[in-house]
């Protein structure tokens, strides 16, 4: 687990490879709340074990949260989680190339 604490309130947060994630807004026992990037890519998003939103409130917009536990490391900085977390690459067991597209039926006695 991290050293986080209080101090590292308002530290942007980034995945194993540099990409910013958001702003971490608060912290409650477990559960880290953070404010996502607006530019954060849709499929790093997709495969961030993040929930999109929490009943937590900053400046008017909902945050998220986190799990204390994805927090690799803390720079004076700069927040850094695990690539588990956060991962940016497409999943390795699935060959995107290969999966076949789903016909179309526009005639519904063909189904």
């Amino acid at each position: 687990m991290s050293n986080l604490t209080e101090d590292d309130i308002g530290k942007p947060i980034y995945t194993a490879e540099e990409h910013r994630i958001g702003t971490l807004r608060g912290m409650d026992g477990p559960t880290l709340y953070i404010s996502l990037a607006d530019d954060i890519d849709p499929e790093l998003h997709s495969d961030m074990n993040i929930s999109e939103i929490t009943g937590v409130k900053d400046r008017g917009e909902y945050l998220a949260g986190a799990a204390r536990a994805s927090v690799a490391g803390v720079t004076d900085e700069e927040i850094h989680f695990w690539p588990t977390y956060a991962a940016e690459a497409e999943h390795e067991s699935v060959t995107y190339e290969e999966i076949p597209e789903q016909e179309s039926h526009d005639d519904p006695s063909e189904l």
